[in-house]
């Protein structure tokens, strides 16, 4: 994992939003993240959490009092990648609102996939929380211990249990797939092994009888099948054969009827075709007449029409005539006019124009004027207003100089000497160190209380896990006789089944004795009658025949013997498949007996009860004797089902009640051991104690540690209101400056506003002398009418004058065109006259011509006879149909009546034909029905019988995985699989720790792991002696936690895939001397061979001065900015 990308608003100290930037940042190798205390240094690892988990380890709550006092919203943003130079990144936004004081509540919350594109994976919190976990494969626990140490944590993994840090393992280094999921997924496994057997089973026997002797049956069947249809076939030809010769014969008959029958029906129509043949005559005449006729009439009505055009034109002609004169005597009037007043109109015009522009630049003076004397009033009052604010200016200046040299006399109150803060940080060390001490004694007190009771506790658990172990026994031996009892009943179910089985073989061999006796003596009598007096018996050869004593007697089959037989037989079948499963039920009992007695040794002593023997079915008829064991066993069965499932589960919870107890136990040792350890530790707390204040009293004697607090607070104060001076000096010096800038500048602005209003003074005076000159230019002129419009006046009249002589030229000319017009009209229709009285002329001789001898003496006679459009080719057709009918008719019968020649059959001989053809094909479908139905049968059982020995190869293939299986789970069980492996990652972590914490203490510790999983240090420097890890100082704990977080996170691979490169430290370094940092520094550097990016967060200023790479965090201001960050390099 590596981060990119944080954002902070709102948490903690922090206000505005601050981003840091981790690539640039971290790189690979150690960085650190310094300020003052309580700037906000250890809230950027809360953001980190927070943004991930929603939580904040240090918080009440997890969200309680995070949100900045001065701010209504909280937002935090994570941006990281599971591996470096991986083009997917994952970005965590996360926003929160205050509701209360101290309460907030999430408004925003979604986790953000980045590739090319962005896509959220989840928006919920809850969704969120899950996604991340699956994401990293980490707890907010193990995150806050192995990845983000936070004040408090670091030392935590160090002081784990054993059960505890092996769980916290199986997280860290994956390795739950070994555990509850390979058990689940070996289960899985065997039940889908089990299912995939049993359907096997199902589909087997779901198959019916698929042997070989069904299969060789069923080819049999299609064999006799095929023979069937092939001999209906033989006979279906033979019927069709004589069928398709009676059916020519038939057909020709009947052709020969129906063109008879059709020729005489063609007969009645022939008067009808021919008046139909007269009347397309007379039409196809009057259509050669058409053209004649169509021209002469329109000749007639061409003339009318020319006779009236040309009157109508004569009478439009004089009518233009007069209107032109008219219009011409009205031009020739206006012009006249227009030649009178038009001179006039033009000299008014020109003087108008000249006085206008006069006018017109006099109002253009007097705007000038007015703007000059309103921008001359403007700065006046600018430059009064700038006089005020000179004058203000220079008095806060002198005020605030005042000011300043009293911050200065303030400043040298307050200000600390160096040797009154030195002596009080020593102070303040020495206290803090003893005080320390006291908590601890406190709290290992507290701790020794609580472990003596839990051990208590757990005794008295143990009590009860054993008192209950003892009921478990008792009920599970019970059950163990229970199933005994069952056993013993389905060894006399055996028993019984067994006997009524030979019963029913004895039955089945006199029943078949008997039938065999019977259809003997039938036999011999069938015999003994055909025999003939004289003639040689067939069997023995004599001619002498006496005739036994049965030969008198009357047989007949015996069915009640066969009935018997067939229900003994049936009995017997049943009795096999019965015994088949009792069998299996007794060896499946045993398996399970001696299952239970290896997994419960103290069943071995169990007493098996004393049973009476089973009822004996020897006395009844044997059909009630196999009923009665088949009630029996049924009823067995569901006994046996649940004794069976009774002792599972009563051994299932007993061994977990042992396991619970075993558990317990060593849990038990452990916590004395630990109760033990807590009483050394204390022991050596409180001479630690009695050291450290005596060192205290030594150094510090006058000085209660009571008031070190009230000493230091009182130098905070101090150097508060010292740097409040510093601020505020800083500040009235930038005020000063300002002030002083600001006097220059209204000083300036006052002389040009005093230049401007002069010069605006003179320019009104001149433009006032140019107005007077304009004003007496005019004269009496502008106290009329305005100039502007008499000047439009005159020239409106003078374009009436020449808009009117236009409008009465054009008129004038519309007047000369419409007389042309009409003579022309007129002329054109006299010369139309004509041409129409001359083709009226050609087209009456031309009509004479043609209906001469024809029998039309009108053009309108030749209209009534023509005949609608297509009705003469209808008529025509309908002629030549009847025609062409007529013909094939003939044809037809001549042709059927030479085919017949002499061949005849009735109608009864042709209905024969066709039913015997019917029975043939109907027999014939049926066999051939037949046969497919066998085919498909056939086939079906060679699929079946093929499916039958794949299930068989199969089903043994299925029973070879399901034992292997079963061995895995075996071995699988529990979690022995998972905390051999955890124990084993534990090892080498401690090993890699061992290595670091070496180089770090000059070899002087080592780490080892003992018997219960737990950590134990080596002093090497003292014969190589183990002693506890709570015995260590704090800065060996510091450097133990240290080693074993790197070696840590050196080995961790979240989900499994993915490395982890980085780790944040948030406390320690103030714990080391100067040689043990520089050892502690030299190897963190170190680190950028590793692929591993090491965060220090401190305040140690000789770690800041050797880390090249620091982010520097800002305190906040009080009511003012909130933390700020800011990246240093060197």
């Amino acid at each position: 994992m590596k981060p990119i990308l944080l954002t902070i608003k709102g948490l903690h100290s922090f206000r505005e939003e601050q981003t840091i930037d981790f690539a640039g940042l971290s790189g690979f190798g150690v960085f650190g993240i310094f300020g003052p205390t309580g700037s906000g240094k250890s809230s950027i690892l809360d953001a980190m959490t927070l943004a991930l988990y929603g939580k904040v380890e240090r918080a009440a709550n997890n969200t309680h009092g995070i949100l900045n006092h001065a701010e209504d919203q909280l937002a935090v943003s994570f941006t990281f990648a599971l591996q470096s130079g991986h083009r997917v990144s994952y970005k965590v936004e996360r926003v929160f609102k205050r509701t209360d004081e101290t309460k907030v509540k999430t408004a925003l919350c979604r986790l953000i996939e980045i590739k090319d594109e962005q896509t959220v994976l989840a928006d919920k919190a809850n969704e969120v929380n899950k996604k991340v976990e699956e994401l990293l494969g980490l707890t907010i626990d193990d995150f806050t211990r192995a990845v983000v140490l936070p004040q408090g944590k670091f030392a935590e993994f160090l002081s784990l249990k054993g059960a505890e840090r092996r769980h916290m393992l199986q997280r860290l280094f994956n390795l739950e797939q070994y555990g509850d999921r390979l058990v689940k997924k070996l289960r899985r496994r065997a039940q889908e092994a089990a299912a995939k057997k049993n359907e096997m089973l199902a589909e087997q026997s779901g198959l019916g009888d698929a042997g070989e002797d069904a299969l060789k049956q069923a080819e049999q069947q299609f064999h006799e099948a095929n023979e069937r249809l092939e001999a209906a076939e033989k006979k279906r030809v033979r019927a069709k054969e004589r069928f398709e010769n009676h059916q020519e014969i038939w057909n020709l008959q009947t052709e020969r009827d129906e063109y008879e029958r059709r020729e005489k029906k063609l007969e009645e129509r022939r008067p009808y075709i021919t008046d139909l043949t007269e009347r397309l005559k007379e039409a196809e005449t009057a259509l050669a007449l058409e053209p004649y006729a169509d021209r002469y009439t329109e000749a007639v009505r061409r003339k009318q029409r020319a006779e009236q055009e040309h009157e109508l034109a004569k009478r439009k002609s004089e009518a233009e005539t007069v209107s032109f004169t008219r219009q011409n005597e009205a031009y020739e009037a206006w012009r006249a006019h227009k030649a009178e007043q038009e001179p006039k109109l033009v000299k008014e015009e020109e003087l108008y124009q000249r006085l206008s522009a006069i006018e017109q630049k006099l109002l253009e003076a007097k705007k000038e004027a007015e703007k000059t004397n309103a921008e001359h009033s403007k700065k006046e009052k600018e430059y009064e207003a700038a006089s005020k604010q000179l004058a203000a200016v220079k008095d806060r200046l002198t005020r605030g100089q005042n000011r300043q040299n009293e911050l200065k006399e303030e400043l040298k109150a307050v200000q600390v000497t160096a040797d009154e803060r030195k002596k009080c940080q020593t102070a303040a060390q020495l206290a803090a160190g003893f005080q320390q001490t006291q908590e601890q004694i406190t709290k290992e007190r507290a701790n020794l209380t609580m472990q003596l009771k839990n051990v208590e506790k757990l005794n008295g658990e143990s009590e009860s896990l054993t008192a209950k172990a003892k009921t478990e026994e008792e009920d599970i031996t019970r059950a163990y006789q229970t199933l005994q009892t069952v056993y013993h009943m389905v060894c006399e179910t055996e028993r019984s089944l067994k006997a009524a089985a030979e019963r029913a073989d004895k039955t089945q061999a006199d029943l078949r004795r008997r039938s065999e006796e019977a259809r003997t003596a039938a036999l011999t009598k069938e015999l003994s009658e055909k025999l003939i007096e004289g003639k040689p018996c067939p069997v023995c050869g004599s001619t002498q025949h006496d005739r036994p004593r049965s030969a008198h007697e009357t047989f007949s089959p015996d069915t009640a013997v066969q009935e018997q037989l067939q229900q003994v037989e049936a009995l017997l079948s049943e009795a096999a498949a019965l015994s088949q499963e009792v069998l299996t039920a007794k060896v499946a009992l045993e398996e399970q007996s001696g299952r239970f007695t290896e997994e419960c040794p103290f069943l071995q002593s169990a007493r098996v009860p004393e049973l009476e023997a089973a009822s004996s079915i020897s006395g009844r008829p044997l059909d009630e004797a196999f009923s009665a064991v088949r009630l029996e066993w049924k009823q067995m069965k569901q006994d046996m089902l649940l004794v069976k499932e009774k002792v599972t589960r009563l051994i299932s919870a007993h061994q977990q009640t042992v396991k619970q107890a075993e558990q317990l136990a060593e849990r038990i040792r452990y916590e004395e051991k630990e109760a033990d350890r807590l009483r050394h530790s204390l022991e050596e707390l409180e001479s630690l104690s009695e050291s450290r204040l005596n060192q205290y009293n030594e150094v510090c004697g006058d000085i209660p540690p009571n008031r070190i607090d009230s000493w230091q607070a009182s130098i905070d104060e101090k150097d508060r209101q010292a740097e409040e001076c510093e601020k505020r000096i800083e500040t009235s010096i930038a005020f000063l400056k300002e002030h002083e800038e600001e006097k220059e500048r209204l000083q300036e602005m006052k002389h040009r506003l005093e230049r401007e209003r002069l010069e605006l003074h003179y320019a009104s005076e001149r433009l006032q002398q140019v107005i007077d000159g304009y004003e007496q230019e005019l004269g009496t002129a502008a106290e009329e009418t305005s100039i502007s419009a008499k000047l439009e006046a005159v020239r409106q009249e003078l374009q009436l004058l020449k808009s009117k002589e236009q409008s009465l030229f054009d008129a004038l000319k519309q007047a000369q065109q419409s007389l042309n017009d009409a003579k022309g009209r007129e002329s054109g229709s006299l010369m139309s006259l004509r041409d129409a009285e001359t083709s009226l002329e050609k087209a009456q001789n031309d009509w004479r011509l043609r209906s001469k001898d024809t029998g039309f003496t009108e053009p309108d006679q030749v209209k009534k006879s023509l005949l609608p459009q297509g009705r003469a080719e209808e008529m025509k057709k309908e002629i030549d149909e009847f025609l062409d009918t007529s013909k094939q008719l003939s044809a037809n019968i001549s042709r059927v009546t030479d085919k017949l020649a002499e061949r005849r059959i009735s109608e009864e001989e042709w209905t024969a034909s066709v039913s015997l053809l019917k029975q043939a094909e109907a027999e014939s479908g049926a066999a051939m029905e037949e046969k497919g139905a066998q085919a498909k049968a056939f086939a079906v059982m060679q699929k079946q019988h093929k499916r039958f020995k794949e299930i068989e190869a199969e089903l043994k293939s299925w029973q070879t995985q399901i034992d292997r299986l079963d061995k895995l789970q075996s071995v699988c069980k529990g979690n022995t699989f998972v905390e051999f492996l955890a124990e084993e990652q534990l090892e080498s972590v401690a090993r890699d720790a061992s290595a670091r914490l070496g180089a770090l203490t000059r070899q002087r510790y080592a780490i080892l792991v003992d018997s219960e999983g737990g950590f134990v240090m080596r002093d090497d420097a003292n014969g190589g002696v183990k002693r506890p890890v709570s015995s260590l100082s704090g800065g060996e704990t510091f450097l133990t936690s240290l080693s074993l977080a790197l070696a840590l996170s050196a080995q961790i691979q979240l989900r499994g895939q993915y490395p982890l490169q980085f780790f944040f430290l948030d406390e320690g370094f103030g714990t080391l001397d100067q040689g043990l940092l520089d050892t502690v520094v030299t190897a963190l550097e170190k680190l950028q061979s590793d692929n591993l990016s090491v965060g220090v967060i401190s305040h140690v200023q000789e770690l800041r001065a050797r880390l090249p790479k620091k982010l520097i965090v800002h305190p906040s201001e009080p009511g003012g900015k909130g933390t700020r960050v800011t990246l240093e390099i060197m």
